[in-house]
């Protein structure tokens, strides 16, 4: 049986088979999110959505192989150490300054091993490549790497939202890995996506699985920034299946509406890290959208910023 096959049908099913075999449990845990005056569900909703990609993706690098191959070993390591850090501040309640330590600690020594970091800007002023080398690259990534994962995380605020921009995210960087012959990223690429399908039906409760919902959580929407950076980090450098201004636009809108929200904070006054109702959804909900509505937006937003480079 073909590796492309056998991994479009174990990848999916190992995730469902995880999410009727995690739910009840974190049910039984307490390990839900409850509703309160910023969050609209009307009970409370397990938090394991991370844990189900996240047995998705183990499968998918087992029937590929990649986790024997080079560097991958290093994110699957640090993938359990971020998802246990998010699932701590779950629970928890962790502060903005240790969640960083831990997380730039465990991303600087991922990457370092690794090998997989930023090198090169691409040709940004119409020269010659801008290069980064050594440390300056390494630290360079780290900072991507935090931003990433908290635009991710902070992204995550209505059904389907984050997991709906990575998926787009996740296709393209196959899409572009498969057209320049790096089949490895871009297989690997597409069997995430189906993994995050699989999360997505659950969380967008589809009727065969009503009182099933489950949320990503905090150690659900790291994984995910961690996934996206990795992939187009390794897809812009180490592989060149495309330049890098591309893995920018890939991730452009959660890191642009992180960056807007900080910036209205700041002007007013807060923390950058205080709650509010200033992310795009929230923009889109107070115009008078619903949540699908908005997610619908978001998405296309997404689409727009993955095909404008290509045109």
């Amino acid at each position: 049986m073909d590796v492309e096959v056998l991994g479009s049908f174990l990848v999916p099913v190992s995730s469902a088979l995880a999410a009727f075999g995690f739910l009840p449990l974190a049910r039984r845990a307490g390990f839900v999110d409850h509703p309160n005056a910023r969050k609209q569900h009307g009970m409370p909703v397990p938090l394991i959505g991370g844990l189900v990609v996240f047995v998705g993706l183990i499968m998918a690098g087992l029937t590929t192989g990649l986790w024997r191959g080079e560097g991958w070993g290093w994110f699957l390591a640090a993938a359990v150490v971020l998802v246990a850090i998010g699932t701590l501040d779950d629970i928890f309640d962790l502060s903005a300054r240790w969640r960083f330590l831990y997380q730039g600690i465990t991303l600087a020594l991922a990457c370092a091993a690794s090998g997989v970091y930023i090198e090169t800007l691409g040709a940004l002023f119409g020269g010659g490549a801008v290069m980064l080398t050594g440390l300056a690259g390494l630290g360079f990534t780290v900072l991507c790497a935090l931003a990433c994962i908290n635009a991710y995380n902070m992204i995550d605020g209505i059904d389907g939202q984050a997991g709906g921009v990575t998926l787009i995210t996740l296709a393209g960087v196959a899409i572009l890995s498969a057209a320049a012959g790096h089949d490895g990223t871009g297989l690997f690429a597409a069997l995430a996506c189906l993994a995050l399908l699989t999360y997505l039906l659950f969380n967008l409760e589809i009727p065969l699985l009503r009182g099933w919902k489950m949320f990503l959580g905090d150690g659900g929407s790291t994984l995910l920034g961690f996934l996206v950076l990795w992939l187009v980090v390794l897809g812009s450098q180490r592989d060149g299946g495309f330049p890098p201004i591309v893995a920018v636009w890939l991730v452009g809108v959660p890191i642009l509406d992180m960056l807007a929200v900080f910036a209205r904070r700041l002007l007013a006054g807060r923390s950058p890290f205080s709650a509010d109702r200033t992310h795009i959804h929230h923009l889109l909900l107070d115009r008078g959208l619903s949540a699908r509505q908005a997610l619908v937006v978001v998405v296309a937003m997404i689409c727009m910023m993955f095909i404008t480079p290509l045109m």
